[in-house]
């Protein structure tokens, strides 16, 4: 009766607390990001100028209003670097920002507030460049979860992205812990993802000095899932390989595919509510 009415109600919003814990939130927007100088990077003819790598990510993606900081993780022998708007050979370099000397571990950061591409460099290493791309949030857009782990649980390895989208690049945030949930340091990585049989992202030699990364794919050709593969190269430092420990050259695989959508939600909702009132008639509870 009355109790029985109760009780479903009381199942029906438990249910629907459940479901609002699977709809995708608003995409996170890129509000702070960190760019990492890495070690050995004042050396000249480092390889990190082929790989594009002496800024680690090499391009930041941010948002309007967004703060990209600076860390100086070098510990080499020529370890003082800057990170100076602009290019080298510029009259106005370091016109919108300009970090001074930063030592070991030395941080600088700077909020952009219009969208537009900006470049910089290292006035101590001109060879050192990097970009920081500035976008309008994207307000609207969803955002989804996968996660993966080595064989031996060592090596957690968790993404969010964006969903799927024809016609959208899908940007990959990637994080590395350890079984205890702790960042690793020093990740080495391969990363790739496929869409319905075409590669849509290959970058090799990844190194994370705190465990995130940042990847962007090409824009996708449909909304169909994406197969994200990353190979684990060792954790340590680069140029150390013969050092480097963990599962060395392991593959984690994960999928990434659109979410529970917003509208299948709502159809949910009115699917249970239609239940309750059916309940509340007929006094009955209904297995689920």
């Amino acid at each position: 009766m009355k109790s029985k009415s109760i009780g479903s109600l009381f199942l029906v919003l438990t249910l629907l607390v459940g479901v609002a814990a699977i709809v995708p939130s608003a995409f996170a927007d890129h509000a702070k990001v960190e760019v990492t100088i890495p070690t050995g990077t004042g050396s000249p003819g480092q390889e990190c100028v082929e790989t594009n790598s002496c800024y680690e990510p090499a391009e930041a993606i941010i948002d309007v209003g967004g703060e990209v900081t600076w860390i100086n993780a070098d510990a080499g022998v020529s370890n003082f670097h800057t990170a100076t708007s602009g290019q080298p050979g510029d009259n106005d370099a370091g016109a919108l920002f300009n970090s001074d000397l930063l030592q070991q571990n030395g941080k600088f950061s700077h909020k952009f507030e219009e969208a537009g591409t900006f470049n910089y460099f290292c006035m101590v290493h001109p060879w050192m460049v990097g970009v920081v791309t500035v976008q309008e949030a994207m307000a609207e857009e969803e955002e989804t979860y996968v996660s993966g782990m080595s064989a031996d649980g060592s090596v957690h390895v968790d993404i969010e992205s964006n969903v799927p989208k024809a016609g959208e690049e899908m940007v990959i945030e990637i994080t590395f812990t350890d079984a205890d949930g702790n960042s690793i340091s020093h990740i080495n990585y391969d990363i790739t993802a496929m869409q319905d049989g075409t590669a849509v992202l290959s970058e090799s030699g990844s190194h994370e000095h705190g465990g995130e990364g940042m990847h962007v794919t090409d824009a996708l050709a449909s909304g169909s899932p994406v197969d994200v593969q990353v190979t684990i190269l060792g954790i340590g430092l680069p140029g150390e390989e013969a050092n480097w420990t963990g599962p060395i050259g392991e593959v984690v695989s994960l999928q990434v595919v659109p979410e529970f959508g917003t509208i299948a939600v709502l159809v949910l909702a009115i699917s249970i509510v239609s239940i309750i009132a059916v309940t509340a008639k007929t006094r009955v509870i209904p297995k689920l």
